[in-house]
């Protein structure tokens, strides 16, 4: 019998922050549920942000494969026609196919009908978990004259729009008051998620694709004055600030772990616990200032590339844990394995692969100024392979190897040639088409 299928990505959250991967963060609810699972400790995202990662996921290709990732000339939501241009079946569709049932429910913009990854689904509801109000348009007109109240005053201010300016200060409290009482940014729509999942009908055999976006920025004391003041280079995050800020991240964590808890329930009480396969995972994580970087989107440090992988499989199956990495490239693979009566043989691999593209943003009112620094710091490709419990990373835009690790520590590259150049060669055949330079060549 095929089983139910629920994939949730809890996005933005790193690995080692949570309890069953040794990490601080306190989620009983995710051990208990790793106790009729399988937890797999080498799952490396694909990309460092939402948009490639979650197209990853739902395709089995890599962003050099199916090229709806950043450049230079694309940001954000340009790649939207890219995506609708990519000829690869979707994992909805497929599932759809085989006679499937399938929903899917999104807190996060990035993955939505208006980014086109509702194909396949015969329902796709967008939760946007940013309070809103009817003067929420004056708000973003606003925003993108500054990135505190006092730059968007002061914009206005030299316009001579001070009637803005009142209107402004209006949506901005009345925003505030709605973040207070619907418990934002700690709550981030999944309380809602969880009450639309216990009301609704289910149908089985059942496809459901959750997104759950807790663990994104903004968290309680963030400020995107200071987040944009770091990331142009006009004033650094120092490490108290960035340690506060992770802190919260972990009790967001805890908060996100209670969600589950309640999506776990209602999976137990509509009777679907047993026979679903059930996959746990991210898209990438988050960094705090461990390599002088705040959050995600460039690099692909650990704190941003290791994710978590947690798969209960149907009717209490286990399998041994195998030598290798994972990547959500490879869930496709999986769920049709298991469909099919398999084993996880198809999520491990030798190696596994993490591509950036470059900066993925375009700066707000207030830092055209700080273009040039942007450019020549985060508009880079980059590359790492991890093999054989080595991580090679390589700025391929000039020819730098930025990082080499044996099991998470540096190493003296003079020790390891041979498997310098072993990672190195196998980095340049899955370089895909994008300009990347290899060192040494």
């Amino acid at each position: 019998m095929e089983p139910n299928v629920m994939v949730i990505v809890c996005d933005t959250l790193r690995a080692d922050i949570l309890d069953v991967y040794g990490g601080e963060a306190k989620t009983p609810n995710i051990n208990k549920l790793a106790r009729d699972s399988v937890v797999y400790t080498g799952a490396i995202a694909p990309s460092p942000w939402t948009y490639p990662s979650h197209v990853s996921l739902f395709t089995g290709l890599y962003p050099s494969e199916h090229g709806v990732h950043e450049t230079k000339k694309v940001k954000l939501l340009d790649l939207t026609k890219y995506h609708k241009a990519l000829k690869a079946e979707r994992l909805a569709e497929r599932l759809l196919r085989l006679g499937y049932n399938t929903s899917a429910i999104s807190t996060n913009a990035m993955v939505s009908p208006f980014t086109y990854f509702d194909p396949g689904f015969q329902s796709f509801l967008s939760i946007d978990p940013a309070p809103k109000n009817k003067e929420s348009d004056v708000f973003n007109k606003a925003r993108k004259l500054g990135s505190s109240p006092f730059q968007i005053a002061k914009s206005l201010a030299r316009q001579g729009k001070l009637l803005d300016i009142v209107r402004f200060y209006k949506a901005w409290r009345n925003i505030n008051a709605l973040n207070k009482a619907l418990n934002y940014p700690l709550d981030k729509g999944s309380s809602l998620v969880n009450d639309i999942l216990s009301n609704e009908k289910w149908e089985s055999k059942f496809f459901k694709f959750i997104n759950f976006v807790e663990m994104h920025e903004p968290y309680k004391g963030y400020k995107p004055k200071e987040t944009w003041d770091n990331f142009t280079g006009i004033k650094k995050t120092g490490n108290r600030k960035a340690n506060k800020l992770k802190k919260q991240y972990i009790l967001t964590a805890e908060y996100l772990d209670s969600s589950i808890g309640n999506l776990l329930k209602t999976l137990k009480r509509r009777g679907y616990y047993d026979d679903t396969l059930l996959i746990i995972t991210s898209d990438h994580g988050q960094a705090f200032n461990e390599h002088g970087y705040m959050y995600h989107n460039t690099y692909l440090y650990d704190e941003i590339s290791h994710i978590p992988l947690i798969i209960k499989y149907p009717n209490g199956k286990k399998f041994l844990r195998r030598e290798g990495y994972q990547s959500i490239v490879d869930i496709p693979s999986l769920i049709k394995n298991v469909m099919e009566g398999g084993d996880d043989s198809a999520l491990t691999r030798e190696t596994a692969f993490s591509e950036a593209y470059g900066d993925v943003t375009r700066l707000p009112g207030g830092y055209e100024h700080r273009r040039g620094y942007v450019v020549q710091k985060y508009e880079k490709v980059r590359k790492a392979i991890y093999k054989g419990g080595f991580k090679l990373t390589v700025n391929g835009s000039d020819g730098v190897v930025e990082e080499f690790l044996k099991k998470g520590r540096p190493v003296d590259e003079k020790g390891y040639l041979d498997e310098k150049k072993e990672l190195l060669e196998e980095l340049d055949i899955f370089k895909g088409k994008e300009d990347f330079k290899i060192p040494g060549t």
